[in-house]
């Protein structure tokens, strides 16, 4: 009776063990088809989450359940963002051919001493004399200007978005403002108001591109960057920091601005060169400010955004703080010493080939 009474009771817990075992498995139990309220196809299986099917993985020595298929409780990680990296070669024969990584946009202690080449072409764009501009550059650079290139060396771990601000009409009624300032460099040139124009142009500005005869004061977040384009420009940035000396050039200038003169940049005679031979090919005496800063961009940012550059929607390239009516055709297009069509081509080559993207306001 108590052989009988032992066998009954093995048998007893064999059956109620895999019953258990058969309980929680993955699929076959009303708990595992149905632990959301969702009925789970043929086929899907949908791991159980009680405390159950817990304590059967440990016992089993699995640990605790993953849960899979499960869009109601799982979070997926989020997907890692692209970079697109346009100074990196192999996107575009066009661009590779044009590019080159070795000359540096920001004039710095590094590559003070200029080319024969390209002093010779720098001193012939608006100076009457040759004169060393080494000695120029390192009187600003004694009065707190970085002396070095803050991108001398691409960060690989981040991504560098750049938003390149024009002033073109076509920033009229966009609706970018908010799009533009959360770029991580934004830079802008020349006037470029942006108190009342918020809501279409933003209201960040991290470089103001200016040469003297169209500098304007300058918040203490925002860094001046000195388009020279003659040594007397480098003269004027120094002067116009100390005793104001300097109120004329070819035309009348501010004799003293605003500025933190530990943020000021100034940009290199050689890329000015470079820019002209590979990039607008000598179309035009020099390349505009815009292409000047647009190519600066590619050569220091990971990403690079252009807005407002291009006609309007009714074809005027007017700026936008600017009535239409003051404006006709192509008017301001023509600035004699650039080849503005050539140049619009040139970024709608970058454009066409992934380097840049073009956002064109009210002109689409």
């Amino acid at each position: 009776m108590t052989v009988k009474l032992f066998v009954t009771a093995i048998v007893f817990v064999l059956i109620m063990v895999g019953a258990m075992y058969h309980f929680v498995q993955p699929g076959k139990s009303p708990l595992a088809r149905s632990t959301t309220g969702v009925t789970v196809p043929p086929g899907e299986e949908v791991e159980n989450n009680s405390q159950l099917s817990r304590w059967w993985r440990r016992f089993q020595g699995d640990g605790e359940p993953v849960q899979a298929n499960n869009s109601a409780t799982v979070a997926t990680a989020p997907e890692q963002p692209t970079c697109k990296r346009v100074w990196q070669k192999g996107r575009s024969s066009w661009f590779d051919s044009r590019f080159d990584e070795n000359i540096r946009p920001v004039w710095s202690r590094a590559n003070i001493e200029l080319p024969a080449d390209a002093r010779k072409w720098w001193m012939s764009l608006q100076s009457k004399k040759d004169e060393d501009p080494a000695p120029l550059l390192n009187a600003l650079f004694d009065m707190g200007a970085p002396d070095v290139d803050p991108w001398a060396t691409h960060n690989l771990t981040g991504c560098l978005r750049c938003a390149v601000v024009g002033n073109s009409g076509n920033l009229k009624q966009s609706n970018y403002g908010e799009e533009i300032d959360g770029y991580d460099l934004i830079f802008r040139m020349n006037d470029a108001p942006t108190k009342g124009w918020e809501k279409d142009v933003g209201h960040r500005t991290t470089h103001h591109f200016m040469y003297p005869e169209s500098a304007i004061n300058l918040p203490d977040d925002v860094s001046f960057v000195l388009l020279n384009f003659k040594p007397l420009d480098l003269k004027w940035m120094k002067t116009a920091l100390t005793d104001g000396s300097i109120t004329r050039t070819w035309t009348n200038v501010k004799g003293r601005i605003k500025t933190d003169k530990t943020k000021i940049l100034v940009y290199n005679p050689a890329f000015f060169k470079y820019v002209n031979d590979k990039w607008t090919e000598h179309h035009g005496r020099y390349s505009s400010t815009g292409s000047l800063v647009i190519l600066f961009a590619v050569h220091v940012c990971d990403e690079v955004d252009l807005y407002g550059f291009g006609p309007n929607k009714h074809g005027n390239w007017n700026h936008y703080w600017v009535p239409d009516s003051s404006y006709h055709g192509a008017y301001h297009k023509a600035t004699g010493v650039h080849d503005s069509d050539f140049e619009h081509l040139m970024l709608e080559k970058l454009h066409s080939e992934g380097i840049i993207t073009i956002h064109r306001g009210n002109a689409d």
